[in-house]
């Protein structure tokens, strides 16, 4: 069902409450979840699978969530983010027409959106399989640091 469930539930969390933070909130989870259906089907058909009949995908209807209509006029529901500035090889998945036959173009974008820097934070040993192994942190360091000096 690619992010569909998750999406509907989401749909139905926006429906339950009037408070505008929330809802502004969820919306953003929304419009995330129908570019993620979308990628997820473009992988499907890269690996030949006719996802259209294979799966059954419900159509949900956001027309009456006016913070879902504002995010997709800022075509938020065609974006993918590498996350890097190396080639992740995503634009070779997502890219050209939207899988969903809506006119729409898909779109990645190197790097990360705008926003807050990401921090680095201390390991919490309180989470469920929390931070890197010690050797894998190591070399994890090592190379941002290699990347900071170049």
């Amino acid at each position: 069902m690619l992010e569909a469930t998750g999406r509907l539930q989401k749909c139905r969390l926006y429906e339950m409450s009037e408070n505008k933070a929330f809802r502004s909130t969820v919306s953003y989870l929304i419009v995330r979840d129908l570019v993620h259906e979308k990628v997820f089907a473009k992988a499907l058909e890269t690996l030949g699978v006719n996802w259209g009949q294979a799966l059954p995908i419900p159509k949900v209807d956001t027309s009456k969530m006016p913070e879902v209509k504002s995010l997709e006029r800022d075509n938020l529901h065609n974006q993918m983010w590498t996350f890097t500035d190396e080639d992740s090889g995503l634009a070779n998945i997502f890219n050209g027409s939207s899988p969903f036959n809506d006119g729409e173009k898909l779109e990645v974008i190197d790097g990360h959106p705008e926003g807050a820097a990401i921090p680095s934070l201390p390991d919490a040993q309180q989470e469920f399989s929390s931070g890197l192994d010690t050797e894998l942190k190591k070399l994890t360091q090592q190379l941002q640091q290699h990347q900071k000096t170049r």
